[in-house]
């Protein structure tokens, strides 16, 4: 079975999205979505698919869509996940979603919710955990060749010049480090932050941020 899969954001991430549609054997590119005309129209000729300009338009033009990726933008990277997010679910369309989930908790809380009513998947693309020296660490703690997990200490850092907010990295970076601590060590049950800004780092640049977390199956 082919699914017919779209792509709404074909910027960086969202063209990465669409090159593995277009190259999976089991999906079908047949759709992009960008409020940049140039860009939407630039990913259709790539490969084959049809252009819309927005989301609203892609939907009522009555093709079919099995399942799509919201790769928007915004603030942050997370400030327009949500509104063809929710359309898309309201039209019981199965959505993979970028991270982070929302600026907001409380549209990310509606985004889940309205999922659940409707009983259709929606994901969100945490992939650190696939990265080869994951899988290998899960498989080295599967086989007890580490033995007893009693702590995990995670660190992701990114230099993005055009970012200037200093909660950039905790909203658009770490929900990474969470899911990987969570791979490995199961669900959260208490955290405590702590944050201070880089030595050598300017003033008015992104902090660094430091987590410390007790995990369900680690003693901390």
């Amino acid at each position: 079975m082919t699914l017919n899969v779209g792509v709404v954001g074909v910027g960086n991430i969202g063209s990465i999205h669409a090159k593995v549609y277009d190259e999976h054997p089991g999906t079908r590119l047949v759709a992009v979505c960008d409020i940049d005309r140039a860009k939407a129209d630039l990913a259709a000729e790539k490969y084959g698919a049809t252009a819309f300009y927005s989301v609203e338009q892609m939907l009522g033009s009555g093709i079919q869509l099995d399942a799509c990726s919201v790769a928007t933008k915004g603030e942050e990277n997370g400030g327009e996940h949500f509104a063809p997010t929710m359309a898309l679910l309201a039209a019981g369309i199965p959505v993979l979603g970028e991270k982070p989930i929302s600026n907001q908790i409380g549209e990310a809380t509606q985004m889940v919710e309205l999922a659940r009513q409707r009983q259709i998947p929606y994901g969100v693309n945490l992939n650190h955990r696939f990265t080869p020296a994951a899988k290998l660490a899960k498989e080295w703690i599967e086989e007890g060749r580490l033995g007893t997990l009693h702590m995990i200490n995670m660190r992701m850092w990114i230099n993005n010049p055009i970012e200037s907010s200093p909660w950039f990295h905790l909203r658009a970076l770490h929900p990474h480090s969470f899911d990987v601590m969570r791979y490995f060590c199961g669900d959260v049950t208490r955290v405590a932050a702590f944050m201070m800004k880089g030595r050598g780092v300017p003033s008015g640049r992104t902090p660094r941020f430091f987590y410390s977390s007790r995990m369900a199956s680690s003693a901390i």
